[in-house]
């Protein structure tokens, strides 16, 4: 299971460690953000768990193996030793790093991966994918929330990504704080609540009866309360009808328009015919920006529904995080620190890990890159996700879930003011930037050369 969504380059490498003897050293690799992206002042960590049930679950098929073996650029190393190996792989190194939850907020370590040199270089791929997409998502996410002062948000990005990428990027939004998402598999799998209404088509199938028809219908097959989009038409108009649906209906949302002048038209329509109980949700290719400036505009609205922005991150692509080696055995058994030395690339050798200190008043004011056995003050970030192979604690996927939703409320919690600002231009001055700092032991392995 998952074995062929890799890069070819793994299994080349493979290939060549196993020729010269080398795929069953011990080595290090750590997973890493060099920096955050310049319109972010914190990420939300997400994909861990995934990475975690990736490797849990990586087998290679015999399908998969005699696709490998034909493989032209695989042939010369496609021995049977090498074939041997990948039937009987199974991941038994040992994973470190943060929680699914926790906020990085600035450069530095993130997850830990120990084991043979083979299998900690061949998990590469999955790993930095999983880590990146959710990562991305979650950190928009809590974005979106953060603007929305409290105000419920609900992601529906299903139909704007991959199917097969949905559920999770739900999830990794419900764990940086939205109430809930439009995906089923996302319920299903993860525990996150569901919620959905009716599209516009809903009411364009009603030929025979139009707007008055479709909301009477609608409500009373959900008696237990439902949502009516109102904008298929005339918006205040269809504002009037939802009025007149009856109890059942418990919010009308506005998907088109414009939402600032809308809002307050709407609300005064709902309030005017008694029906004050009515939320006002607002969609529209939401994001943090429009939500902002809606709120500081003073429209009346209760909810937002936020896809496109959450789920693809337009500001915000890609975190470019990286999978450094940085330590391996020699020929004698001895662990050795190396490090990449490339120009703008560098990377910084030895096992390390992340600690935050806090101020006075219990805001994180610094975090602090250290080798693993010093003895550093602050908080220490990394935790031990799997011994040999196998998950150091047993939860449910909603469980995990759950817990890291909670998790990533309580460090929001502890940002600083600044930490929290969401403008259009987020470059942080210097002067002002969250701090990361190095100890002196991992300075002193920066200037590692070629060996």
């Amino acid at each position: 299971m998952y074995a062929l969504y890799t890069d070819r380059y793994q299994l080349s490498m493979l290939g060549s460690y196993l020729r010269e003897g080398l795929a069953s050293r011990r080595a290090v690799f750590e997973l890493s953000m060099r920096r955050l992206p310049r319109n972010r002042r914190f990420l939300v960590m997400a994909g861990i768990d995934r990475g975690l049930r990736y490797l849990e679950n990586l087998r290679f098929t015999d399908d998969e193996i005699a696709y490998l073996r034909e493989a032209p650029s695989l042939r010369d190393v496609m021995t049977d030793e090498l074939i041997a190996y990948l039937r009987a792989f199974r991941f038994s190194g040992d994973v470190y790093g943060l929680r699914e939850g926790e906020l990085l907020l600035g450069g530095g370590p993130v997850l830990r991966v120990e084991g043979t040199l083979a299998e900690a270089q061949l998990v590469e791929t999955f790993l930095l994918g999983a880590i990146n997409h959710e990562a991305k998502v979650a950190s928009k996410a809590a974005r979106v929330v953060l603007a929305a002062q409290g105000r419920p948000v609900i992601e529906f990005g299903a139909r704007r990504l991959d199917p097969m990428a949905a559920p999770t990027a739900a999830r990794a939004a419900y764990i940086a704080g939205c109430v809930g998402t439009s995906s089923e598999e996302a319920g299903f799998r993860f525990g996150v609540p569901v919620t959905g209404t009716c599209a516009h088509s809903y009411m364009l199938a009603h030929v025979d009866d139009g707007e008055v028809g479709a909301f009477a219908a609608f409500s009373q097959s959900y008696p237990s309360g439902t949502s009516l989009l109102i904008d298929t038409w005339d918006t205040l108009r269809g504002a009037i009808r939802a009025t007149a649906a009856g109890p059942a209906v418990h919010s009308v949302r506005i998907d088109s328009g414009d939402l600032a002048t809308l809002g307050p038209k709407v609300r005064a329509i709902l309030d005017a015919a008694g029906r004050s109980d009515i939320k006002l949700i607002a969609s529209d290719d939401m994001d943090e920006f429009k939500i902002q400036a809606l709120l500081a505009a003073g429209a009346p609205y209760d909810s937002f529904g936020v896809g496109t922005a959450i789920v693809l991150s337009p500001d915000a692509p890609s975190f470019g995080a990286v999978y450094k080696l940085v330590e391996v055995d020699n020929r004698h058994g001895k662990p050795i620190p190396v490090a990449k030395r490339a120009p703008g690339k560098a990377s910084y050798g030895g096992r390390k890990q992340l600690l935050r200190r806090y101020n006075a008043e219990g805001i994180a004011c610094e975090d602090v890159i250290a080798l693993v056995d010093e003895a550093t003050e602050g908080e220490p970030l990394f935790v031990h996700h799997m011994h040999k192979g196998q998950r150091v604690t047993k939860h449910t996927e909603a469980e995990r879930t759950k817990s890291a939703r909670a998790l990533c409320k309580s460090r929001i919690a502890v940002l600083s003011q600044e930490q929290r600002v969401i403008a259009l231009e987020e470059s942080v001055p210097v002067t002002s930037a969250y701090r990361v700092s190095m100890t002196d032991a991992v300075r002193a392995l920066e200037r590692l050369e070629d060996r």
